[in-house]
Protein backbone atom coordinates (compact mmCIF):
# COMPACT_ATOMS: atom_id res chain seq x y z
CA UNK A 1 0.00 0.00 0.00
CA UNK A 2 1.39 3.40 -0.92
CA UNK A 3 0.53 6.67 0.71
CA UNK A 4 -0.22 9.64 -1.49
CA UNK A 5 0.79 12.95 0.06
CA UNK A 6 -1.03 15.12 -2.48
CA UNK A 7 -3.86 17.15 -1.04
CA UNK A 8 -5.26 17.82 -4.51
CA UNK A 9 -4.92 15.15 -7.16
CA UNK A 10 -4.56 16.01 -10.86
CA UNK A 11 -7.96 14.44 -11.51
CA UNK A 12 -9.49 16.84 -8.98
CA UNK A 13 -8.06 19.83 -10.86
CA UNK A 14 -9.49 18.48 -14.12
CA UNK A 15 -12.92 18.07 -12.53
CA UNK A 16 -12.72 21.59 -11.04
CA UNK A 17 -11.73 23.09 -14.40
CA UNK A 18 -14.51 21.30 -16.28
CA UNK A 19 -17.03 22.27 -13.59
CA UNK A 20 -15.90 25.89 -13.78
CA UNK A 21 -16.29 25.95 -17.56
CA UNK A 22 -19.71 24.30 -17.47
CA UNK A 23 -21.09 26.56 -14.74
CA UNK A 24 -19.68 29.76 -16.27
CA UNK A 25 -21.07 28.81 -19.70
CA UNK A 26 -24.50 28.12 -18.18
CA UNK A 27 -24.51 31.44 -16.34
CA UNK A 28 -23.35 33.23 -19.48
CA UNK A 29 -26.16 31.68 -21.52
CA UNK A 30 -28.74 32.68 -18.90
CA UNK A 31 -27.38 36.23 -18.79
CA UNK A 32 -27.32 36.41 -22.58
CA UNK A 33 -30.92 35.28 -22.93
CA UNK A 34 -32.02 37.78 -20.30
CA UNK A 35 -29.98 40.57 -21.88
CA UNK A 36 -31.08 39.88 -25.45
CA UNK A 37 -34.77 39.20 -24.93
CA UNK A 38 -35.63 41.44 -21.99
CA UNK A 39 -33.22 44.39 -21.78
CA UNK A 40 -32.41 44.85 -25.46
CA UNK A 41 -31.63 48.53 -26.02
CA UNK A 42 -30.54 48.86 -29.64
CA UNK A 43 -28.35 45.73 -29.63
CA UNK A 44 -28.81 43.18 -32.40
CA UNK A 45 -29.95 39.70 -31.44
CA UNK A 46 -26.80 38.06 -32.87
CA UNK A 47 -24.34 40.54 -31.36
CA UNK A 48 -20.87 39.09 -30.71
CA UNK A 49 -20.14 41.94 -28.30
CA UNK A 50 -23.14 41.05 -26.13
CA UNK A 51 -22.24 37.34 -26.21
CA UNK A 52 -18.65 38.09 -25.12
CA UNK A 53 -19.84 40.42 -22.37
CA UNK A 54 -22.28 37.84 -21.02
CA UNK A 55 -19.70 35.03 -21.12
CA UNK A 56 -17.21 37.25 -19.27
CA UNK A 57 -19.85 38.09 -16.67
CA UNK A 58 -20.67 34.39 -16.28
CA UNK A 59 -16.99 33.56 -15.83
CA UNK A 60 -16.59 36.38 -13.32
CA UNK A 61 -19.56 35.32 -11.21
CA UNK A 62 -18.46 31.68 -11.30
CA UNK A 63 -14.91 32.65 -10.40
CA UNK A 64 -16.18 34.62 -7.43
CA UNK A 65 -18.30 31.66 -6.29
CA UNK A 66 -15.36 29.23 -6.59
CA UNK A 67 -13.01 31.64 -4.77
CA UNK A 68 -15.53 32.34 -2.02
CA UNK A 69 -16.23 28.62 -1.59
CA UNK A 70 -12.52 27.91 -1.28
CA UNK A 71 -12.05 30.77 1.20
CA UNK A 72 -14.96 29.67 3.39
CA UNK A 73 -13.92 26.01 3.42
CA UNK A 74 -10.12 26.22 3.52
CA UNK A 75 -9.15 29.83 4.23
CA UNK A 76 -10.02 29.93 7.89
Amino acid sequence: MTSNSLEFSPFMFIVLALSYLAISFSLGVMLHSSFMYEDKNGIKKESRKAWTLCMAAGAGVTGWMFYYGYFVNFGR
